[in-house]
């Protein structure tokens, strides 16, 4: 499967490129984009995304490729790969410190002295408590107990989230929000 999907948007060109087999992709790239560079004068600029991560080796190709075509690589955006889900079946315990590169699934508690770091979300199932660091800000941090710790996401500062009930803490303008997930509610029962 190979798709190549070139867009223009007020003069500035965007090539999308999707692909199975590196080796066939090439070729169609370059019909196309000697195709788009004829329409303009023998060369155009683009910005290129890639949906995948290219090797060296491929990069050299690809700056080969759209070179020969007439076509001036303004720049590249590459989809970095997906990790699979870390599921840790144990507690991180106080006083420790750990740090995870891809989302992870706690299957047990954050320690209250705990100093957990992640590039990614972290879903636990159990309580969270300690000190946590998420680098992005897409990230989330979300358990199913009783919440009660120093979160940090992105740039935000520390801050001390306390819960009760499952909740999730997300990140949004520099600031940090806690969204409860289950309300608790107690339900009359009538008797007939």
């Amino acid at each position: 499967m190979v798709q190549i999907k070139v867009t223009a948007l007020n003069q500035v060109y965007t090539v999308v490129c999707a692909y199975d087999d590196f080796a066939s992709f090439l070729p169609m790239l370059k019909e196309r984009l000697k195709t788009c560079a004829k329409s303009h004068n023998g060369h155009f600029e683009a910005f290129f995304h890639m949906h995948k991560e290219l090797s060296a080796s491929e990069m050299i190709e690809l700056l080969h490729c759209v070179n020969e075509s007439g076509t001036i690589m303004l720049g590249l955006k590459q989809a970095p790969e997906k990790k699979d889900m870390l599921i840790l079946e144990e507690n991180l315990y106080s006083g420790q410190q750990y740090e995870f590169d891809r989302q992870l699934l706690l299957l047990g508690c954050i320690g209250s002295a705990a100093y957990v770091k992640s590039a990614e979300s972290i879903y636990c199932i159990g309580t969270a408590g300690g000190t946590i660091d998420l680098y992005h800000e897409d990230c989330v941090i979300c358990a199913s107990g009783f919440f009660q710790a120093n979160i940090r996401i992105c740039d935000s500062p520390y801050q001390n989230m306390t819960s009760f009930s499952p909740s999730l803490v997300y990140y949004n303008e520099r600031k940090l929000y806690l969204k409860e997930l289950k309300e608790e509610k107690a339900w009359d029962v009538q008797s007939r």
